[in-house]
């Protein structure tokens, strides 16, 4: 074994040495030889020989000189590197000799390349990677499908006690729950607000995840007492940013809403969470939500859904037999909620829906994340337009390389007349196109990083520890390296083929390389389909940009947005209680509506164009429910003004004052007013008036709200969402209940200019209380329009690359069929033929292609479009417009590309023509 490693050390030693080194050992061997056969001679010759004779009989004991040399050479060498070698440094002269072709060729291919690697790179981040925990494959994901009757917290949300439920079954090995939030952080005393993620205890051996110092959590430590295990467990990148690695960390005290906890540990590096693109900067043992503010998150009722559960399968389960194990249980926790008292309101139209819900059981291998649920189907679609702006360079390339394999047709030639082999020379054309796009690789990789980190520059981040990242991995480096064999295999084959199909006697004999016709048509077939591409690219590039547009405008029923600023503050995590935060609240309010520039100014509970879903089923009293009716309607609890300082226009009735506060001990109630919107007011009156009615919550014992207000509709989540959605508003009121507050500033000039102000005015009143995305609303539209924003750029730089690729795919086969028409040309003119003509003749060729390239992209368009209808807002898939416009920019881009060669043709000297050989 040991000789055989040497034997393949020194062939790889003699493959990779200098020129000069091989030759020397090559004559060192030789002479050698040359000595050996001089001694057998003069032996023979000492016997009598003649000199001639002995010389003979030493060369026949000696053996074939030949064969001792192919057999010296076949142990020197590994026969196919040194092939693939050979076919390397002669590649490597070639594409030195012609360096413009080289350079164009490498950045096309670099600008496809790095273009996949950048989108993929994300994707794989983001969609495809698994978590790194223990064994990802047996982590699935539970949650109730249908309506839960109930409170619902962000997306396939549990609640504790059936979570607790879920530990019972056999058909799972462990079960963990998490929920993130944000909490006001003292470190030093600086307070700040950060993202936490509250987990059982259990969390970190579900997972099997370990600390990197100090320890995790435990079932046995930290999850057996309510309010009873203040510990933390940092993050391995918060410990790094923060603390900067101190080991000593462990055992410090800091301040989580006021109140005293202590760090136990750091997790381990490289691990973010269930959300592969975000990491929390802390977890806190779920029981310690009791002294934690809440929003109505609970750890007894049933009702309230808010947390997500993840779970082990036990051994022998899959994800569909553990659902089928799991659907008795999840029946009897439906038996037991059934026996709340507010399900006797219910029909029994919903009770029957209620008991229809079944459990979804998920693999999480990849875990469960917000961003990739906005951006996965944003980042295939980026995908699959990269691919096509890889097709249109791999089109572009193959086309200079067919046009590179016409002019060396009489090398070819040569070297197949002299013996060489019509498979080597493909494998030697294969090799250069491999070198170019392994150059390109390089050149993408540095392109990738650089789009990267603007496409994370795009994604919103809002404080959190946002784990994607640009720089690249084994993983996309595989991804790069496959991208690169595909396409030299895709660009290079077909030049390759089609160069060495040539008559070797005509060839030789002709004094001047000219273009075939086989050749011409390949390079026509290479330039339309980059024009079709392009076309399909340009198509949705003009859909998405339409789409943002369409948002960035739509009719948000509100007034200027640019002028809103907006900012919010949690007194929850002062410890504030109820009568405390009214106080805050209005003094806030007085300060800033006092100030120089500040035309009005409110606060609600929801903040706006956020995300955050406030709703509960809603009905007019004395009005019969109809069976599977939707009462849904979002809610918002609002201070006067509010209304005035959005600019949404009140239709009806009155606003909000300073008397419909209801000043009581009872944190149940509400306000005994309400103010809807038309959508809600037109739902359940029609054309009557709305005000005077009372409206009342179908699931909570509240006391029935007055309508006194009708405003118009504006939006809340999301531009996208419906615009005749329900909304009801609530009036703010005292009582022993703290709520977050976002407050809305209307400016009468430069809103920015007022951040520094409304800072100082919060510091003054409280310097613990961190002030949290403060910005201008219109800011806050645009972070919500992120994902249509990536998508239109995006798409708009894939359009104008493909477009200038194709355009100079185009310039290149009308500037090589001039020049190959050049005799043909200088004849017309001889004959008479005008300059406009000629011109015309070229141009004609080039509007051709095109014509082909649109025929083709416009059906295509048409069928892929519709694939991309969830991404559109107020355009058709099949918008004509965006299809004209696409056409047009086409055909302007071909005229121009087309018009330098004709103008150059319609020059031509006919005499000088006739002469050109």
């Amino acid at each position: 074994m040991i000789s055989r490693l040497r034997v393949l050390s020194a062939k790889f030693r003699h493959l990779f040495a200098k020129e000069n080194s091989r030759e020397q050992h090559d004559l060192e061997v030789d002479e050698e030889i040359r000595q050996h056969l001089q001694q057998l001679a003069d032996r023979y010759a000492a016997q009598g020989m003649s000199r001639g004779d002995a010389l003979a009989a030493a060369r026949r004991q000696f053996g074939n000189l030949n064969l001792h040399q192919e057999d010296r050479r076949e142990t020197q060498s590994v026969h196919f590197l040194e092939t693939l070698w050979r076919d390397v440094m002669y590649g490597t002269r070639q594409l030195r000799r012609n360096p413009l072709f080289t350079t164009v060729a490498i950045a096309t291919l670099a600008i496809g390349i790095g273009a996949n690697t950048a989108v993929f790179t994300l994707l794989d981040q983001l969609v495809l990677r698994l978590l790194p925990v223990k064994d990802p494959s047996h982590l699935v994901m539970i949650w109730p499908d249908g309506s839960n009757f109930g409170n619902n917290n962000g997306q396939r949300p549990v609640s504790y006690p059936f979570c607790n439920d879920l530990r019972k079954s056999p058909a799972l090995e462990s079960v963990m729950c998490q929920y993130n939030t944000w909490e006001a952080v003292t470190i030093d005393g600086s307070t700040e607000s950060l993202n936490v993620e509250l987990v059982s205890g259990n969390y970190f051996d579900t997972l099997g995840v370990k600390a990197a110092i100090g320890r995790v959590f435990t079932s046995a430590t930290d999850d057996q007492v309510y309010s009873g295990h203040p510990s933390i467990v940092l993050s391995y990148r918060f410990w790094q940013e923060r603390f900067g690695g101190d080991p000593k960390i462990v055992g410090k005290k800091i301040l989580v809403n006021n109140y005293p906890m202590q760090i136990v540990g750091v997790s381990a590096a490289g691990f973010a969470g269930v959300d592969p693109a975000r990491s929390p900067h802390m977890r806190i043992p779920l029981l310690m939500l009791p002294v934690l503010p809440v929003d109505g998150e609970s750890l007894v009722d049933r009702r309230t859904q808010w947390l997500h559960a993840f779970a082990r399968l036990a051994p022998g389960f899959t994800d569909k037999s553990a659902r089928a194990a799991l659907q008795p249980l999840f029946r009897q926790s439906l038996e037991t909620e059934s026996t709340d008292p507010q399900f006797s309101k219910i029909s029994p139209y919903d009770r029957a829906l209620f008991f229809k819900r079944t459990l979804a059981v998920e693999i999480a291998s990849n875990g469960f994340s917000d961003m990739r649920g906005q951006f996965s189907t944003a980042l295939v679609v980026l995908m699959s337009m990269a691919g096509l702006i890889l097709l249109v360079a791999c089109s572009n390339v193959a086309s200079l390389m067919v046009s590179r394999a016409a002019a060396r047709q009489k090398e070819i030639a040569v070297r197949l007349a002299i013996g060489a082999g019509r498979w080597t020379l493909i494998r030697s054309l294969l090799v250069e196109s491999l070198m170019l796009a392994g150059a390109g690789v390089v050149l993408g990789l540095l392109l990738s990083e650089a789009a990267i980190q603007t496409l994370l520059a795009m994604m919103p981040s809002e404080g959190q520890l946002v784990m994607l990242h640009a720089q690249p991995d084994m993983r996309i480096l595989m991804f790069s390296i496959a991208v690169a064999l595909a396409t030299g295999l895709l660009f290079g084959l077909a030049p390759a083929l089609q160069g060495t199909r040539l008559d070797v006697w005509s060839t030789l004999k002709d004094a001047a390389i000219v273009s075939g016709g086989r050749s011409a048509r390949m390079r026509k077939i290479l330039v339309t389909a980059q024009v079709a591409l392009s076309f399909l690219l340009l198509v949705g590039a003009g859909l998405f940009t339409k789409t943002l547009y369409n948002l960035k405008n739509t009719s948000m029923g509100m007034k200027n947005i640019d002028n809103l600023v907006t900012f919010g503050i949690d007194p929850r995590g002062a410890r504030y209680n109820g009568a405390q935060a009214q106080i805050l609240y209005r003094n806030a309010l007085s300060q800033i509506r006092t100030t120089p520039g500040v035309t009005s100014a409110a606060f609600s509970v929801v903040p706006l164009l956020q995300g955050y879903n406030w709703s509960g089923s809603i009905n007019i009293v004395g009005r019969e429910i109809k069976d599977g009716e939707d009462l849904d309607a979002t809610n918002n609890i609002i201070s006067p003004e509010y209304f005035k300082t959005m600019g949404i226009p009140l239709i009806a009735g009155r606003d909000f004052n300073d008397q419909d506060r209801y000043r009581g001990p009872d944190p149940d109630k509400m306000p005994t007013v309400c103010i809807v919107n038309r959508t809600f007011a037109e739902h359940f009156f029609g054309k009557q008036n709305a005000l005077g009615h009372y409206a009342y919550s179908i699931f909570h014992e509240k006391t029935p709200v007055q309508i006194v207000g009708v405003v118009e509709n504006s939006v809340y989540r999301s531009p996208r969402e419906e615009p005749d959605r329900r909304e009801i508003y609530f009036a703010e009121y005292e009582a022993p209940m703290v709520l977050q507050a976002t407050f809305y500033v209307r400016a009468s000039s430069a809103s920015k200019a007022l951040f520094p102000t409304l800072r100082s005015i919060i510091a003054n009143l409280d310097p613990s209380l961190p002030v949290f995305q403060m910005k201008t609303l219109d800011t806050q539209l645009d972070e919500v329009l992120n994902t249509e924003r990536l998508i239109a750029s995006l798409s708009i730089v894939f359009g104008a690359v493909a477009t200038a690729l194709a355009a100079l795919g185009l310039y290149g086969v009308v500037a090589f069929s001039v020049a190959s028409r050049t005799k043909e040309i200088g004849v017309r003119m001889a004959l008479g033929a005008r300059k406009t003509s000629v011109l015309w003749l070229i141009l004609r060729e080039t509007m051709i292609l095109v014509t082909m390239g649109i025929a083709i992209g416009v059906p295509a368009a048409y069928v892929l479009s519709r694939y991309v209808t969830s991404q559109l807002y107020g355009v058709s898939p099949t918008d004509v417009s965006t299809g004209l416009a696409a056409l047009a920019i086409l055909a302007a881009v071909a005229a121009f590309s087309g018009f330098v060669p004709a103008r150059r043709a319609s020059s031509i000297d006919p005499l000088t023509a006739l002469r050109h050989e």
